[in-house]
């Protein structure tokens, strides 16, 4: 009789820590471990490793974040196709590096509040005098396959009636190889990407005026994930309130990009 009271005790004591395992918050959750591991891949200047060391804009922040919020950073390499079983599976908990915010994703994610806005422009040669869509008539453009780039030039009249020719590019490095090469004269490409090659390269590109298509991005937390993703978003406010958003987007795109809603 002992041994069944005692057997008793034991499944209700596991219940009782499972029940309380399972009441705890996201937030609660990320505090109790004291570490929080962001998924990112090769994007530079968001994301990308250095060195054998993650580092990027985004990979900064999230220092800045995690600092404030009293947990330890750490990073996990991610296959980028497989960003959200790695957040069910809680590999990771949060996709960190230049995720844009769409309707789809928002049914597998939930979304921070837009950090930053990512237009798609043109980027050429100084001595080309491309500057806008009507330069690029008669000329040889350059897009990463199946980026954003490529989707939103495919779907604009202008540009498509008007050039020579769309060559694709299996990355936005390899579209500037062929630009330098002379192959294209203008590549149209993520803001981002393109400030930050002209402020690694000084000299010899010119980021045109006009804008082909904008996104969002966001930080991507599990989905439910409300607590935390709002403690995040609070932080990120007072990290922009204080300057240190400011200073670290000078650090990398010379201009400060970060934005609010």
């Amino acid at each position: 009789m002992r041994k069944l009271a005692v057997l008793v005790l034991m499944v209700l004591a596991t219940v009782s820590l499972v029940g309380c395992q399972s009441s705890k918050t996201d937030l609660e959750y990320i505090l109790d471990k004291e570490t929080f591991v962001v998924g990112f891949t090769d994007f530079p200047p968001m994301g990308y490793t250095e060195n054998g060391k993650a580092t990027g804009f985004d990979i900064e922040l999230a220092e800045a974040v995690m600092e404030k919020l009293g947990v330890k950073l750490e990073t996990r390499y991610i296959d980028w196709d497989a960003k959200v079983l790695e957040l069910k599976s809680k590999k990771i908990d949060a996709v960190w590096n230049g995720l844009t915010i769409t309707e789809e994703r928002k049914l597998e994610m939930t979304f921070s509040n837009p950090y930053f806005d990512n237009n798609l422009i043109i980027i050429a040669k100084t001595t080309s005098n491309i500057n806008t869509i009507a330069d690029l008539e008669g000329k040889n453009i350059g897009v990463e396959n199946q980026s954003s780039a490529d989707i939103a030039t495919a779907k604009n009249q202008v540009i498509m009636n008007g050039v020579e020719a769309v060559k694709k590019y299996n990355t936005s490095a390899e579209a500037m190889l062929a630009l330098n090469a002379g192959q294209v004269d203008a590549v149209i490409v993520d803001e981002i990407y393109a400030r930050y090659k002209v402020l690694k390269e000084t000299e010899g590109y010119s980021i045109g005026t006009e804008i082909i298509g904008s996104e969002q991005y966001g930080v991507g937390f599990r989905l439910g994930d409300e607590k935390l993703s709002a403690r995040i978003d609070e932080i990120i406010d007072e990290l922009y309130e204080d300057g240190t958003i400011t200073e670290l987007s000078i650090k990398y795109f010379g201009v400060d990009l970060f934005v609010r809603d």
